[in-house]
């Protein structure tokens, strides 16, 4: 069953295969935690977060679209989650959650970082923020599914309907255009 594709499994437990599925459960859920611990302020909540994403999938196993990766469906599941979470916790909270710069401004303390050195950082991450916002969107894009949600070059050719050749173009020349950026050039 290891050697199964995840589309092969995903087709597998369509039909009601739930060792199948749990194999595809096993594949990712390290995955799963790291990408939410690195979005949410406790475990507890990323642990549960990943939960209710395989429970999702498998409740809608029969809906699954084969022309899709399922790493690049799961995320989708995952990142609507995470959207549904903030704003439970928002609403729950009556709308007091930490803001990013907040967050920053805590993480200093917790790293026993200087204040001006939290501010040049933050500045530093606007500053590329800004230059990432302004580059073609083709190659925002493709750079931003790379970089930030981790997705291959074949992934992110599945998503954006281009050859992987064209996708590795465009996250090379938007690294090119951030590094001129960067240098002053």
């Amino acid at each position: 069953m290891q050697e199964k594709t995840d589309n092969e499994l995903m087709g597998m437990a369509a039909g009601g295969d739930k060792e199948a599925f749990e194999v595809l459960v096993l594949r990712y859920y390290g995955e799963a935690l790291r990408y939410l611990r690195s979005r949410l302020p406790d475990k507890e909540a990323a642990q549960d977060i990943a939960q209710e994403c395989f429970a999702d999938i498998w409740a809608a196993r029969g809906r699954y679209r084969m022309d899709f990766s399922f790493r690049t469906y799961f995320y989708a599941v995952m990142k609507h989650k995470l959207i549904d979470c903030r704003r439970r916790t928002g609403r729950e909270s009556g709308g007091a959650e930490v803001s990013g710069t907040e967050e920053s401004e805590i993480e200093a303390i917790l790293l026993e970082d200087s204040p001006e050195a939290a501010c040049l950082r933050r500045e530093q991450k606007n500053e590329m923020a800004g230059w990432i916002a302004a580059l073609p969107p083709q190659q925002k894009k493709a750079l931003l599914l790379y970089a930030a949600e981790g997705m291959s070059y074949q992934e992110i050719a599945e998503v954006m309907h281009k050859s992987v050749l064209q996708v590795k173009g465009a996250i090379h020349r938007a690294r090119t255009t951030l590094k001129k950026r960067r240098d002053g050039r």
